[in-house]
């Protein structure tokens, strides 16, 4: 039992061999030892799905922060809340919890801790409302999620430290205008901290302009000056290492963990600039799939690139920086214009609070750009190997692309439209306006029930209503190029097309890489690689499957919308051929 001594509570002999036996040997791989032993005061990643970034450098820092800064405020920055509830803060809980802290008992999501449990209270408390937003810590320090979908959410805040997952999606303007300017102040709290103002944004590949510029960031590094703290690092641990621990080695460890932890806050400026003398540290680094190899395995290794869109796996996985084709079929996409984040207007998940298993398997719920009231417009595009499904909503003269979807053989179209049922099964006004051309008239040869038939039956299982919409035959080439055109542009004769940043991010990729070709009718979508045989060089869902589904969807809304829908918008006379 623990004994009282001198006012503080000792622990037993059984009690510290029962602390011991808890204690788990981890491995890290070389991305998460790499930013740990560097431990600059800013930290710029940009490391590929599967490497680690929550449990090897997201919850490291967070950790640091806490047991360093007691009581101190941090931002936890997200482009929106929902993004951050439905998928940063629960990869946070669980990367915490692989570090033994555990929800409602060494942290408090969405709440202030209760009384009963006796958490010590922040340095500046958050106003009464505030507290849904935070993480309440044991030892007063609170994290405040902070979204970008609410305009200057961190005015009047100081803050002490900033953390940005999923860096890719914020915007660097909103960055520098509102948030850095309050990470400032509490000197008197925290100034003697190597670590107070630290920043730590971490991402995959950015597929988009926007998120460009955390690639900048490498400028702002000096790579002399990191492998000087690597230096120092090697040395304090090769003397920790010594199995006689003289004076002198202690004070040899005491003065270059001393250098360590200054040269971890200041370097000298990258950029000489008259009377500036020195600068916060920056890390910055890129690491691939392959540096997670003795952790996730050959076999996941191997299943990520076979179910990936090609795209997805050299961005997400291999962490290749990949930009759009010069004169593409979609060269009128703008990364500014015709792709948004969507805002936290219509937030739903806040009914489920912290519960994580829940806000999984909400579906739709997670979409606030989605309008329960309004029909959804589909369309598709399939075949043995990969069938996929765009899905929008017109709203005045925009059509908004709101999610997309993708399955690969051995799944078949039946478990895609399947999934797209479950996954707006909370939508309770079941409205599906579904969109095909000919080559949807088309049987398998193992039934009389064509593929339209096969989506229309299981949509109908499932209770939706379907408006089913025959466009006829697939337009000719050159002329849907030159009208998607005229529409990326903003004719006015034409639906606006606006895309989910979130729930497109495979379409966006092949239409960004989809090119041109000349034709006997002139310009022509480059299908050439549809004509390879699938192999790991060229993945059928590397091809333009899912850019054809859209462009069914266009042409669907803006030429053959139903005549119940029509009051809203009134464009083109439908295409009669040519």
């Amino acid at each position: 039992m623990p004994v009282l001594h001198e006012n503080k509570i000792v622990p037993s002999v059984d009690d510290l061999h029962s602390i011991a036996n808890q204690v788990q040997k981890r491995y890290f791989n070389r991305m998460q030892r790499d930013v740990m032993s560097v431990g600059a005061h800013s930290r710029y990643i940009v490391a590929s799905r599967g490497t680690g970034k929550s449990e090897g450098v997201d919850a490291p820092f967070i950790l640091q922060m806490v047991w360093t800064m007691p009581g101190s405020m941090g931002g936890l920055i997200s482009p929106s809340r929902t993004k951050a509830w439905g998928n940063t803060l629960p990869a946070i809980c669980h990367a915490l919890s692989q570090w033994g802290y555990i929800q409602n008992l060494h942290y408090y999501v969405g709440r202030k801790a209760p009384e009963s449990v006796n958490f010590a209270k922040p340095k500046m408390e958050p106003l009464r409302d505030a507290w849904e937003n935070c993480i309440h810590f044991w030892n007063g320090t609170i994290l405040v999620v902070l979204s970008f979908a609410n305009g200057m959410s961190a005015n009047s805040m100081s803050l002490d430290w900033i953390i940005g997952p999923e860096a890719k999606f914020l915007d660097y303007d909103k960055i520098k205008s509102e948030v850095n300017p309050a990470n400032r102040g509490n000197k008197q709290y925290f100034g003697s901290c190597p670590y107070h103002h630290a920043v730590c944004f971490t991402t995959d590949m950015p597929t988009s302009k926007k998120g460009r510029w955390i690639l900048e960031k490498e400028n702002e590094m000096s790579p002399q000056h990191i492998r000087y703290i690597r230096t120092l690092h090697s040395q304090v641990g090769k003397l920790k290492r010594l199995p006689e621990q003289t004076e002198h080695i202690k004070k040899q460890i005491t003065t270059l963990q001393s250098d360590l932890m200054l040269a971890r806050q200041y370097q000298e400026p990258v950029v000489p600039v008259k009377g500036k003398k020195r600068e916060y540290t920056v890390f910055y680094a890129e690491y691939d799939i392959f540096d997670n190899m003795e952790v996730v395995g050959q076999d996941y290794i191997w299943q990520m690139h076979r179910d990936s869109p090609a795209l997805v796996w050299r961005t997400a996985f291999l962490n290749e920086r990949l930009f759009r084709v010069p004169n593409g079929f979609y060269s009128a996409l703008n990364d500014d214009i015709h792709f948004y984040i969507p805002d936290d207007t219509n937030n739903h998940l806040s009914r489920f609070g912290s519960n994580w298993k829940r806000i999984a398997t909400s579906g739709c719920l997670h979409d606030t750009d989605l309008d329960f009231e309004e029909p959804l417009h589909i369309a598709f595009d399939s075949n043995s190997a990969i069938s996929s499904c765009c899905v929008g909503q017109v709203t005045g003269n925009r059509l908004h692309t709101i999610k997309s979807f993708f399955v690969k053989t051995p799944k078949k179209l039946q478990e895609l439209v399947q999934e797209i049922c479950d996954y707006y099964a909370p939508k309770l006004k079941k409205e599906i306006v579904f969109y095909y051309d000919h080559t949807f008239m088309w049987t398998t040869g193992l039934t009389a029930e064509s593929y339209a038939d096969t989506i229309i039956r299981i949509f109908s299982d499932n209770r939706y209503n379907v408006t089913d919409v025959y466009i006829g035959q697939g337009v000719p080439h050159d002329w849907k190029h030159e009208q998607i055109d005229l529409a990326l542009k903003g004719f006015s004769g034409l639906l606006f097309p606006v895309f989910n940043l979130y729930n497109n991010e495979f379409l966006k990729l092949a239409m960004e890489q989809t090119g041109v070709r000349q034709g006997k009718n002139g310009f022509e979508k480059d299908k050439r690689p549809e004509a390879l045989d699938d192999s790991p060089e060229y993945p059928d869902e590397s091809k333009t499957h899912i850019t054809d589904a859209w462009d069914t969807l266009f042409v669907g809304t803006n030429y053959h919308l139903p005549p119940f829908l029509k009051s809203q918008f009134s464009g083109f006379v439908g295409f009669t051929g040519k």
